[in-house]
């Protein structure tokens, strides 16, 4: 291959990279949680900073939902900064879990397991909000203009 075709490819790398859209990158970065969890040992735990950089990606889909929604914006940035903070101290999900069971404060308010567990129930209300606009009629409409303007 000569340099020009070299040259070529790595145009169209670059590309492809600068066409990264926030919604891509979450996406990828949930599969390969997904896919961690589907093949891990049981002695192989999710680190909490890995899930914490996956789940800051997922806070610009609560900007985009508009003021009605800055409230859970809100409040999932601050329960995901503070899992952040939690991971330069505890490496894994597992490792904060028992420490809140063993200090008997998995309920209490700040604990960062209930801020696990308030960080959850952001991405299932992201995740719910997702499948309805999916199975809208709006997406129906949107069809035929999809080809026109191809995601790629």
């Amino acid at each position: 291959m000569d340099k020009a075709e070299d040259g070529f490819n790595d145009s169209q790398n670059n590309t492809a990279m600068a066409m990264k859209t926030p919604l891509s990158e979450i996406a990828q970065a949930f599969e390969e949680l997904s896919q961690f969890l589907g093949c891990r040992t049981r002695e192989q735990q999710l680190r909490l900073d890995t899930f914490c950089d996956a789940c800051s990606l997922v806070s610009v889909l609560f900007n985009c939902l508009g003021l009605a929604f800055k409230f859970a914006e809100m409040e999932y940035v601050a329960k995901v900064r503070d899992l952040v903070e939690a991971s330069k101290q505890f490496p894994t999900l597992e490792n904060i879990l028992d420490l809140d069971v063993a200090n008997g404060t998995v309920k209490t308010p700040g604990s960062h397991s209930r801020n696990l567990r308030r960080v959850r129930q952001g991405l299932d209300l992201i995740r719910a909000l997702f499948e309805e606009f999916l199975s809208s009629e709006y997406v129906i409409m949107l069809l035929p203009y999809c080809n026109r303007f191809p995601c790629s």
